[in-house]
């Protein structure tokens, strides 16, 4: 499958709406994105410093060394250089939701998010800007990955698919005859890309997304994300009502089982190579490095949504919820241990 590329431009009347989507969507729509009935906030502005910013809804976080960027509702952009233990809120440039972060180093990071928002720091994540990539106020970018320094994806809702050769400088629009909503893009230590999504859609690319094979994943449902496998080369993908399948050299399919009906939102695979995935209610999965079994295991806050995660250098996990950031030490991940 390759992508027709052309510059970026808005089709004819703005993305489509179905209500088969919608019914789905609405499920997910209180921790992600809202495209059930998408208000336009034509008028953007600074978010606001705002005390209990810790404590609000947030859907994204990724780090690397001792610091990490959580992001969220209003624009909210925290940050931690101490591995979690705290966080300090910074300007951002929009009160717009946003939804994924990526940390291509110390220096350069970028967010996306609603209405088709797109941000980049070059210091650290003390200052932002905005980076026109799209301008449509109903387009949900929704994951950011950069493989390098220069080469760069964006992917959202209705297939919406940008990429950058030149570091993000200029963004050019790939177009599919597919129009899935694309929930992320990750890349496993192989190099191999692999782009998930509503339908089933498995997507992987082994020339850094210069064309895509799309898998049958003998499900249509939505797949939430995928965790790439370390040491053997398959990879996890994981969804609706607690989906989870492992897939391996690409075309074997295993339906693992589930301890859980909730959403499957993201996942990774820890340091010492036990799998997490965050789930609905307050749950945590915890798996073998081979993804053959997982088991469930309660946040501090049970009423919380957890929405994404990140392994700090010192081993804690930092889990994203709608009601902050949580932050589970070592020792406590540790109770659990599983066997493959």
């Amino acid at each position: 499958m390759r992508f027709l590329i052309k510059e970026s431009k808005l089709p004819k009347g703005g993305p489509r709406f179905s209500s088969a989507r919608c019914s789905i969507l609405s499920v997910f729509v209180v921790f992600l994105f809202s495209l059930i009935a998408p208000v336009a906030q034509l008028i953007d502005g600074p978010s606001v410093i705002a005390r209990l910013a810790k404590e609000s809804l947030l859907l994204g976080i990724h780090g690397r060394s001792g610091i990490a960027i959580a992001v969220g509702e209003r624009g909210h952009i925290l940050l931690t250089a101490n591995q979690g233990k705290t966080w300090a809120q910074k300007k951002s440039p929009t009160r717009r939701t946003l939804n994924s972060v990526y940390l291509l180093d110390q220096k350069t990071m970028w967010i996306v998010g609603h209405q088709s928002t797109v941000l980049r720091s070059q210091d650290s994540g003390e200052s932002w800007t905005k980076v026109k990539v799209l301008d449509d106020p109903e387009t949900s970018f929704l994951d950011v990955l950069f493989v390098d320094s220069r080469r760069g994806f964006i992917v959202g809702s209705y297939g919406k698919f940008f990429s950058t050769i030149d570091g993000g400088n200029t963004w050019i629009e790939n177009e599919q005859d597919d129009d899935p909503h694309f929930y992320q893009i990750t890349s496993a230590p192989n190099g191999i890309l692999w782009l998930i999504g509503e339908f089933g859609t498995v997507w992987k690319s082994n020339n850094l997304g210069q064309s895509w094979e799309s898998l049958d994943s003998q499900y249509e449902g939505t797949f939430f994300g995928s965790v790439p496998l370390i040491r053997s080369g398959s990879i996890i993908v994981h969804g609706l009502q607690g989906n989870i399948f492992r897939v391996k050299n690409g075309s074997i399919w295993e339906k693992i089982d589930s301890p859980t009906n909730a959403i499957l939102h993201r996942g990774a695979q820890l340091k010492d190579g036990r799998l997490a995935l965050v789930a609905g209610a307050g749950e945590l999965l915890l798996g073998t490095e081979e993804g053959l079994s997982f088991q469930v295991e309660a946040l501090s806050d049970k009423a919380a949504v957890p929405t994404d995660l990140w392994q700090s250098e010192d081993g804690g996990l930092l889990v994203t919820t709608d009601r902050g950031v949580f932050r589970m030490p070592l020792d406590e991940l540790n109770k659990s241990r599983l066997n493959d």
